[in-house]
């Protein structure tokens, strides 16, 4: 029976098509459950998911929508998004899914995939036509599209289309200039065969999903696999994730999960709560029932896959079923990942040749001996000249990877770092309308009589074929598995302020304890730099960046103009802004604020100041911020020149404590306690009117003095504040 379905299957020409055999073979059967914020479960069959796809799909025909038509799909997570997506397809009209715009949001994002997909109209919920409809009206562009949403009674049967397209996946950062990825329906059968193979799916298996519906793995992985592979999907709200991380757990456990898949950021918040699990006190949690955990969607840190198998094991979990993969939406989904009976690679790299596109393995294994077990080696990997890698796994059957030089494109042997390139049937078509950018990404090779997908990340293979990502040539930011271009965030960001300037901004990402974590430098106006207000810049941007890309930004770096790496035709150079945020080799900055912290630390000490030591902590705080380092390395009997601090750096440090001590404090105090330990004695003696302390090492320099370094170290004008 089983083999006569794959046989079926693999004659159809569309999922759609698919979806019909189930609703034939098993019309009872529970194809999804939505669970929502209170663990209740919503669920439909595949009889039921065919009836009302069908119905909505005749009232898409009625409303004359041609095949070929493009649709916006604007749902919240729900069952509802799965209707329209199906009947998208069975009325031949193809779907866009995309995220909710939210209430007094700017609508820029979704105006740009409107007029780029070349939208017909949009679908939505029942429940939201006339809200969603309201928050539309702010945009000329998505106002004018017919509103549509599914309808309750009998409609004229119609005869089900079929268009080459499936749909178009439109990257969730893509604002300025967005591309559409055109997934057709044989690409995309093909990722789901492939997917069935290497991760052993069949009739009974159970996945969990909380992954978002209009990301390429939450909409292939989280739901397209259940119909193609006939199981049954358990699926939940990202939010209700990312408030309860403990409800993926919980959900895995009560329906007896034996797939799931998260980005890698996922497993270390799972892993942070099983390690305060109460076992006596706490609902029980089994996860002995997962033959495979996917992990993808953005860099994979072999710290948290150690560390999640390492805790996840003492209930019931075998660190066998994780399997790190590497994707992405041009190739409809999966490239290479692990099957049940391959082991999972890491290789310890000299982290210098690393650096230098150089492959010098120090050590290597699998994921079950693997050294890095806890958060406390984390240190030791930083300080001893290595890096870890872990492996991506091999590349899917009836697909070719190759590694090429990124100039020459000749083809590389192992251990040779290049562009990775895949080739094969579960290749998409290229971007929508966008024919400049499809051939460079993907090229007809006429040795192999081939498209081959470029896919800008860099990585090599070992001997046996095991594919390791090493970096990306593009400058798109992955952060917990959503991609946002660094235009489009230093837009953001230098609009947020008059005071900055425009066109002056470089953001990117940086690794910080295997999660990713979003850095903008921004210059600001000359006429600003006299007086810098890099708190409150800072603030305006943290705010318009989490207000326009629902990211969280960690540091800003604030310069003098002109002072951002720079091409002679202008270009931001943002590898080499990283590589000197890195290096710490900024050599004018007017101030860095740190916002990824313990919450609300420096506003709870700077209102409990009620011992020397406690102040003292604060000002070390204060120093790290500024240099963007942890606080753990600042000494607090170093002077603040030799640990890096600039004057105008001082001048923030200075303010802060203002701020929190109410004292006038003089801009030479900066000089003549010049260490954390001094400052904090002198401060604290002020506060209770005592002497204030003497010291011999004490630097007298006088305020005039001060102010010159100070303008010296901006490059113009300075003066006291």
């Amino acid at each position: 029976m089983i083999d006569m379905d794959k046989k079926r299957r693999h004659d159809v020409e569309s999922i759609h098509r698919i979806l019909e055999l189930r609703a034939r073979r098993t019309p009872n059967k529970q194809a999804y459950g939505l669970l929502d914020e209170n663990f209740r479960l919503t669920e439909i069959t595949y009889a039921e998911l065919l009836e009302r796809a069908s119905a909505l799909a005749s009232c898409l025909a009625e409303r004359k929508l041609a095949a070929g038509s493009r649709c916006l799909l604007m749902f919240h997570q729900s069952i509802e998004f799965i209707v329209a997506f199906f009947a998208c397809l069975r009325a031949g009209t193809v779907p866009v899914p995309v995220n909710m715009p939210g209430r007094n949001r700017p609508l820029t994002k979704w105006e740009g995939i409107a007029r780029n997909a070349q939208a017909d109209c949009i679908l939505t919920d029942r429940l939201l036509v006339a809200s969603l409809g309201e928050t539309l009206q702010g945009s000329d562009t998505l106002a004018a599209l017919p509103l549509y949403a599914e309808e309750e009674g009998p409609h004229e049967e119609t005869t089900a289309a079929c268009h080459a397209l499936a749909f178009l996946q439109y990257t969730s950062g893509s604002t300025g200039e967005p591309k559409g990825v055109m997934v057709t329906h044989a690409a995309l059968l093909s990722n789901l065969r492939q997917l069935e193979a290497k991760f052993a799916f069949d009739e009974n298996s159970v996945m969990v999903s909380w992954l978002p519906f209009y990301h390429d793995m939450g909409l292939i992985l989280g739901i397209l696999q259940g119909v193609y592979s006939g199981y049954k999907v358990i699926l939940m709200k990202p939010a209700d994730f990312m408030q309860q991380p403990a409800a993926w757990l919980r959900a895995v456990s009560v329906y007896g999960a034996t797939h799931t898949g998260a980005p890698n950021f996922a497993y270390r918040l799972a892993a942070d709560k099983l390690e305060t699990w109460d076992r006596d006190g706490e609902e029980p949690i089994a996860l002995n029932g997962l033959r495979r955990a996917f992990c993808g969607a953005e860099p994979v840190d072999l710290q948290t896959l150690t560390r999640f198998a390492n805790v996840a094991k003492h209930y019931g979990f075998d660190s066998g079923a994780l399997s790190p993969g590497y994707g992405l939406a041009e190739a409809s989904l999966v490239v290479a990942t692990y099957g049940t009976r391959q082991r999972v690679g890491w290789l310890k790299l000299d982290r210098a040749k690393l650096k230098s596109n150089v492959v010098q393995v120090l050590d290597g294994g699998s994921l079950d001996n693997a050294p890095i077990a806890a958060e406390s080696e984390e240190a030791e990997e930083s300080g001893s000249g290595a890096v870890y890698l872990v492996g991506n796994g091999f590349v899917i059957d009836g697909h070719r990877l190759s590694v090429r030089h990124t100039e020459n494109r000749r083809e590389l042997g192992e251990g040779q770092i290049g562009e990775v390139v895949f080739s094969g049937p579960s290749v998409t078509q290229g971007y929508w309308n966008r024919p400049v950018e499809t051939d460079l990404a993907f090229p007809y090779d006429e040795r192999s009589g081939r498209i081959e997908l470029h896919t800008g990340d860099l990585g090599f293979k070992t001997a046996s074929g095991e594919l390791y990502i090493t970096g990306r040539m593009k400058d798109l930011i992955i952060i917990q598995g959503m991609n946002y271009y660094p235009q489009d965030i230093e837009r953001t960001a230098f609009e947020a302020d008059p005071e900055l300037r425009p066109d002056g901004a470089a953001a990117f990402s940086v690794d910080r304890g295997g999660e990713e974590k979003l850095i903008v430098i921004q210059e600001a106006n000359r006429s600003a730099v006299r007086n810098p207000q890099c708190e409150r810049w800072a603030a305006r941007i943290r705010d318009r960046v989490r207000s326009v890309h629902d990211i969280s930004v960690e540091a800003v770096v604030f310069v003098p103009p002109m002072h951002i790496p720079r091409t002679t035709s202008g270009k931001i150079q943002r590898g080499k802004a990283k590589l000197m945020y890195e290096n710490n080799e900024w050599a004018k900055t007017l101030g860095i604020c740190v916002f990824d912290r313990e919450p609300g630390y420096t506003e709870r000490v700077g209102a409990e100041i009620s011992s020397e030591p406690l102040l003292e902590r604060y000002i070390v705080e204060l120093v790290a911020e500024q240099l963007a380092v942890s606080s753990s390395v600042i000494d607090g009997e170093l002077p603040f020149m030799e640990l890096g601090l600039t004057s105008a750096m001082a001048l923030s440090v200075r303010h802060s404590l203002e701020r929190a001590t109410g004292l006038s404090i003089s801009a030479t105090a900066l000089f003549n306690y010049n260490t954390a330990g001094r400052m904090s004695r002198y401060l604290f003696a002020l506060l209770r009117g005592g002497d204030v302390p003497g010291d011999s090492a004490l630097d007298e320099r006088s305020e005039s003095e001060w102010l010159e370094l100070l303008k010296r170290e901006l490059g113009g004008e300075a003066r006291a504040n």
